[in-house]
C-alpha cells in the first residue's frame, strides 16, 4: 500500500531544501557573505574573487569592495579582473582600489554594494593624492587602468582612469593621455594635465603649450604651471602674451611666474620692468626671474629692495635671488636665513621650501642647511626632510637619519620617509 505519510514528508524536505539553497543564492546574502571575507584579510582573497564572476551586478561590485577591504597583492591582482567587468562602477572602483594599493586610505572601507556611489568612496581631498616618489607601480597595474581609458564602459570610467594614471605618476600612460588635451571635455583635460604634471616628463610639457591661452581659467592655470615647471623656452612668446594681455590679474600672475621659472634672459627686459610694480606677487616674480638669469647688474637694487620691502611674498623672491647670486651670509637678517625661518610661516611656507629645493642643488648651499638642523624648529626639520630627499646625495644620509630619530614622532616619520625617497633615488 502506498504511504502517502512519507511522500509527504519526502516533499516537504526536499521543498524546505530548495527554499535553503535558494536563500544562500540571494544576492543579499552572498553580499553579507563577501562582508565577512573582507574582515577576514588577504587570507581570503581567493574565495572573495570567486563571486567576480556572479551574474548579479551589486555582487560583483560588493566583491570589488571586499578585496580593497581585505588589501595585500593579491587583491591588486584580483582589481585588475574588475578592470574589465562591463559595469562601469565596477570598472571605477577596481581603479580606485588598484589605486588604494599604492596610496592606503585613497577608498573609505566597508562592504556597502551601492553601486552609483563610487564617487562617494573615493577620498577627495583639497590636496590632489599622488603616490610617494619611492613608489614603484607595476607595469602590469598600470596597463589594466590603460585600458579602461581606453576602452572603459563609460565616460566616467575613462575619466577614473585619467584621474588614476596621474595618482600613479603614469610615465608610460603619457601618449594615452595626450588625445585628451583636444578632446574639449574640461574634466578629462585637467586629469591629463595633471598626470603630465605629476609624471615628471619635461618633453610631456610641450603637449600642453596649446592650452595656456585656453578661456577656462583652470585649463590655463594648470597648463600655465606646467610649463613653468618644466621650464619650457618654448612656451614664452604665449607666456608674454597672456602676461601682456590677460583675462585677469591672476593669469597674468601665473605667466609672469612660469617666465620666471624658465629664467631665460631674453625676458630681462620683462623683470626688471615689474620690480617696481605695485603689485607684491608681480615685484617678488621679477627678482626671482633675475635671480635666476643671474643679473647681477640688478644686484644692489635687489638689496636695496629687501631690506625696505613690506610684502613678505615680494620680500621671499628678493632674498631668493640674492641667493642665486652668491649673498650667503650668515646673520639672522641674511637671505638666506630668511627663506628658512619662513618655512615656519603658515602664509608662505610653500614659497619658501620651493625655492629652498631650487637652492639646495647647490652642495655647498645644502651644507650651510645642514648645520642648522640642530637648532630648527619642527617645521623646518620637516620641510628640510622633504627637500634634501627630493635634492640630496650621499652627503646628506646623516642628517636625515639624524631628523628620522627626533624625539617628535611627526618629524621622525618624515625623516624616515625622506630617507626612503633619497635611498630610491640614489644608485
Amino acid at each position: 500500500m502506498y504511504n502517502w505519510n512519507s511522500s509527504v514528508r519526502l516533499l516537504t524536505a526536499a521543498f524546505v531544501f530548495c527554499l535553503a539553497a535558494g536563500a544562500q543564492d540571494r544576492p543579499k546574502d552572498k553580499i553579507k557573505n563577501l562582508e565577512a571575507l573582507a574582515k577576514q584579510g588577504e587570507n581570503s582573497v581567493s574565495a572573495i574573487a570567486a563571486y567576480q564572476r556572479d551574474p548579479d551586478v551589486s555582487v560583483r561590485f560588493a566583491a570589488a569592495e571586499a578585496l580593497i577591504q581585505a588589501g595585500g597583492i593579491a587583491s591588486a591582482d584580483a582589481l585588475r579582473t574588475g578592470c574589465e567587468d562591463g559595469s562601469a562602477e565596477i570598472q571605477r572602483l577596481s581603479i580606485a582600489g588598484i589605486v588604494n594599493f599604492y596610496k592606503p586610505g585613497y577608498v573609505k572601507q566597508g562592504v556597502k554594494a551601492k553601486i552609483g556611489a563610487v564617487g562617494d568612496k573615493i577620498m577627495r581631498a583639497n590636496q590632489e593624492p599622488v603616490v610617494d616618489a619611492y613608489v614603484a607601480v607595476r607595469t602590469e597595474d598600470i596597463a589594466a587602468v590603460r585600458k579602461v581609458l581606453l576602452e572603459g564602459a563609460s565616460r566616467e570610467a575613462k575619466l577614473e582612469a585619467a584621474q588614476a594614471l596621474g595618482t600613479l605618476r603614469a610615465k608610460s600612460a603619457l601618449p594615452d593621455l595626450y588625445p585628451l588635451l583636444k578632446s574639449k571635455d574640461d574634466a578629462m583635460m585637467l586629469a591629463a594635465l595633471r598626470a603630465i604634471e605629476t609624471s615628471g616628463s619635461k618633453a610631456a610639457a610641450a603637449e600642453t603649450v596649446l592650452l595656456v591661452r585656453d578661456l577656462n581659467d583652470k585649463i590655463q592655470s594648470r597648463a600655465i604651471a606646467i610649463n613653468g615647471i618644466y621650464r619650457n623656452e618654448a612656451a614664452l612668446p604665449d607666456l608674454a602674451e597672456v602676461f601682456s594681455r590677460g583675462r585677469s590679474a591672476k593669469s597674468r600672475a601665473a605667466a609672469l611666474e612660469a617666465i620666471a621659472m624658465i629664467g631665460s634672459p631674453e625676458s630681462k627686459g620683462l623683470f626688471v620692468q615689474n620690480l617696481d610694480s605695485r603689485d607684491a606677487a608681480l615685484r617678488g616674480l621679477a627678482a626671482e626671474g633675475l635671480g635666476r638669469i643671474g643679473a647681477k647688474d640688478q644686484e644692489s637694487k635687489l638689496k636695496a629692495l629687501y631690506l625696505e620691502e613690506g610684502s613678505g611674498r615680494a620680500r621671499l623672491g628678493e632674498a631668493f635671488a640674492l641667493v642665486r647670486m652668491g649673498n650667503r651670509e650668515s646673520g639672522d637678517f641674511n637671505p638666506l636665513t630668511y627663506i628658512f625661518n619662513a618655512l615656519n610661516s603658515a602664509a608662505w611656507h610653500e614659497f619658501a621650501s620651493a625655492y629652498l629645493r631650487e637652492l639646495c642643488r647647490d652642495g655647498e648651499l645644502r651644507q650651510s642647511l645642514r648645520a642648522r638642523v640642530g637648532s630648527a624648529t619642527k617645521a623646518e626639520k620637516m620641510e628640510l626632510a622633504k627637500i634634501l630627499a627630493l635634492e640630496g646625495n650621499g652627503e646628506d644620509r646623516e642628517t636625515l637619519d639624524a631628523i628620522g630619530h627626533d624625539r617628535d614622532a611627526e618629524v621622525a616619520q618624515e625623516g624616515i620617509k625622506a630617507t626612503r625617497i633619497l635611498s630610491a633615488r640614489l644608485p
